[in-house]
């Protein structure tokens, strides 16, 4: 059988139950439901890491955060690590990415060339050259409708009045001034044409090289989307009505079980601080009408995804690819979006932070209509992809392939996901394992901890940490141990007796 080609569609802080096929009963996805109903759906998909470069270099090296050096935002990755587009490319497959890819830190002093990197692109260097094992590329790492790299230089150079218009300051609309003038959490209907909206730009790019990709091919599509600030474009800005939102899945009282920084997060007390969260409910204008707001502006920012990947997917079709090329569609992480009290991302490890969209579409090589129901990890990308493209996995790949589940081979329930979370501005270190029926996490504060029965409490209300059964506990504790152990950097590889 002829090699597959692979198209990776990655958007940034997108959680799980957003699609369809995932229960989500907004109808925001239409297109990625036909993809999923095609394919197979691994329902319990966990991020290794909730935040975006960690999780980003989890998928490109196969290594969990602490080994691929990228514990958390703003790390620079350890040098000498295998990466999936040079491995692929190496094997004779053309490479390209566009969009998002954000493997180094955007605002460090580069150490090489780093082009989604502020200062590189501020030299003004050329930008386009080969990356990682890319051969070509296309990047930006902004978010909402600025794209700071080669979409901005091309607004300047073709359309500067956009210039202009992008950010809360050029909106066409927005539910609540608060909301417009909020940093981080800006909600506003840009004024950014659809046309030249970042979305768009990476979507463009993606149909262009589709339409003329030389097999076998590996191709990296990174939508910003719909990370915030919330400012989706034209009809898709009042696409869904704010009183029609899933309502957040919280209980009055329930932080008190939590580990202290929940609480002292919530109510704003650490402000100052690099937390990569924001609070709601103490602030007046994070009012529930207003995280309803912010809800159907996220679910027009999907909408526009959803559209987009059905252009991506036209194009396979009308160049007579689609039934050799692998489409994977998954995000870097969740959003809380209100639920527990809490917005955006942060120090937490709930389901709607770590859980995220993971659909494998492969009309040769897949069943239709699949479902791998144990947890997985997007850790387990890299391998899998290799399995299927017929390059061997170097050493140091911690992901496991999961070509056999994929293929209906490996039917079981039992597994677990293995999550790190590092947050160096509160002094926490968390570890979690999500099993077939519990999730627990462990910190190096021992008095803390989060112990969560997801069977008989799926939106995790009921902290068991301190009220459950300890023996429970105890093998729980246990296991997540032996998974700390088994999971720790096995490079460099040992290459003789002494």
């Amino acid at each position: 059988m002829e090699r597959p080609n692979f198209l990776f569609i990655l958007t940034d802080q997108q959680r799980a139950d957003t699609l369809g096929a995932y229960g989500c009963a907004v109808g925001a996805t239409p297109n990625l439901d036909r993809l999923a109903a095609g394919g197979v759906t691994c329902a319990r998909a966990y991020c290794n890491n909730p935040l975006c470069m960690p999780s980003r270099a989890s998928l490109l090296t196969g290594r969990y955060p602490h080994a691929s050096g990228v514990r958390t935002n703003g790390c620079a990755p350890r040098s000498g690590q295998a990466l999936l587009p040079d491995l692929l490319s190496r094997a004779g497959y053309r490479t390209a990415a566009f969009g998002k890819v954000h493997y180094h830190p955007v605002r460090a002093e580069p150490e090489g060339y780093w082009p989604e990197n502020q200062h590189v692109i501020a030299s003004g260097e050329d930008l386009t050259r080969p990356y990682l094992g890319f051969h070509e590329i296309a990047l930006g790492c902004g978010h909402g409708d600025v794209m700071p790299g080669l979409h901005t230089r091309e607004l300047q150079a073709r359309h500067p009045e956009v210039l202009e218009r992008r950010g809360p300051r050029g909106a066409l609309r927005t539910p609540d001034t608060a909301l417009k003038e909020t940093r981080g959490l800006n909600t506003y209907q840009t004024s950014v044409p659809l046309e030249h909206y970042p979305t768009t730009w990476v979507t463009d790019r993606t149909v262009e090289y589709l339409m003329r990709a030389e097999e076998p091919f590996f191709l990296w599509c990174g939508l910003n989307d719909p990370h915030h600030p919330f400012c989706p474009p034209g009809p898709y800005w009042d696409r869904f009505k704010p009183e029609e939102m899933p309502a957040p899945r919280k209980r009055a009282g329930e932080l008190d079980a939590m580990p202290p920084h929940f609480k002292a997060v919530y109510e704003g007390r650490y402000r100052d601080r690099d937390t990569d969260g924001f609070m709601w409910g103490s602030e007046p204008y994070l009012s529930e009408e207003n995280v309803r707001l912010m809800a159907a502006a996220y679910y027009g920012m999907i909408a526009l995804i959803d559209d987009s990947v059905a252009r991506m997917l036209d194009a396979l079709e009308r160049r007579g690819l689609r039934e050799n090329t692998v489409v994977v569609f998954a995000s870097d992480h969740g959003e809380l979006l209100g639920d527990h009290g809490l917005i955006l991302k942060g120090p937490y490890q709930y389901e709607s932070s770590l859980r995220v969209p993971f659909v494998w579409n492969a009309p040769r090589r897949l069943p239709a209509c699949g479902v791998v129901r144990r947890p997985v990890g997007l850790v387990d990308f890299m391998p899998t992809i290799l399995e299927l493209a017929g390059v061997e996995c170097p050493a140091g790949v911690q992901g496991r392939s999961l070509v056999e589940a994929l293929g209906g081979l490996d039917a079981s329930d039992e597994g677990e996901a293995y999550v790190e979370n590092d947050v160096d501005a509160l002094g926490l270190r968390m570890r979690t394992l999500v099993t077939e029926r519990w999730k627990i996490t462990a910190y190096a504060n021992p008095e803390h901890g989060e112990l969560f029965d997801l069977e008989n409490d799926p939106d995790e209300f009921e902290n068991l940490w301190d009220r459950g059964d300890p023996k429970v506990k105890q093998a729980l504790l246990r296991r997540l141990a032996a998974a700390m152990i088994r999971n720790q950097d096995p490079l460099p590889a040992k290459t003789c007796h002494a």
